[in-house]
């Protein structure tokens, strides 16, 4: 199996912290998707990473699909549950967290717009899905982290991209029980070894 990535990018660390916590990332192997003369665009038409390359030559192209597919190899915590309502929980879950961090995506692809294109109602526009998103977390926090699912995965390399490309959003100062969560996932084995070097 391969794994097109590049090193910054969270949706691939989401991906690599999956594959740790089910067992299987010894069995990927790490292609970097911007190194000249590999064949990303012909794995991915859209150039975007992450890109995966199962042992049968599929290639999927969407993280949230990536993890699906990781979870379905042996070994390790059931990352999405197959009882119906428990997986729509999780997936409802990862689908808001995912929300937040596209919102993130935007706000730092504005902020290297040319000089006069900055856009501030579309800025403000993705502050606003943070800020909803965010408070909807904190509210629901016990529920989303009780069980080791893709949901604790997704929201902590969220949270930690986030404090890498906006250091002007102070989210712990409104969400106290999503700081201290935080503070202790962040520091445990997958994240401390997929975390991007500064």
């Amino acid at each position: 199996m391969k794994l097109y990535y590049a090193p910054t990018s969270p949706y691939v660390r989401m991906v690599r912290v999956a594959a740790l916590e089910k067992g299987v990332d010894g069995r990927i192997e790490l292609v970097d998707a911007r190194a000249e003369g590999n064949d990303t665009e012909d794995r991915n038409p859209l150039n975007k990473v992450p890109a995966f390359v199962t042992d049968d030559g599929e290639v999927l192209i969407e993280s949230k699909l990536i993890c699906q597919y990781v979870d379905g190899l042996a070994g390790g915590p059931e990352l999405y549950p197959k009882d119906e309502a428990a997986r729509r929980r999780v997936l409802q879950h990862e689908a808001l967290i995912h929300g937040v961090m596209d919102a993130a995506v935007l706000r730092r692809m504005e902020t290297r717009r040319e000089e006069g294109k900055f856009s501030p109602w579309w800025d403000e526009r993705q502050k606003r899905k943070i800020t909803l998103g965010l408070a909807q977390i904190e509210r629901d926090l016990d529920a989303m982290v009780a069980a080791p699912t893709i949901v604790p995965i997704t929201l902590g390399c969220t949270l930690s991209f986030m404090d890498r490309i906006l250091p002007d959003t102070d989210w712990r100062a409104d969400h106290p029980k999503l700081a201290a969560w935080f503070a202790e996932y962040d520091q445990t084995p997958h994240m401390r070894a997929t975390a991007p070097a500064d």
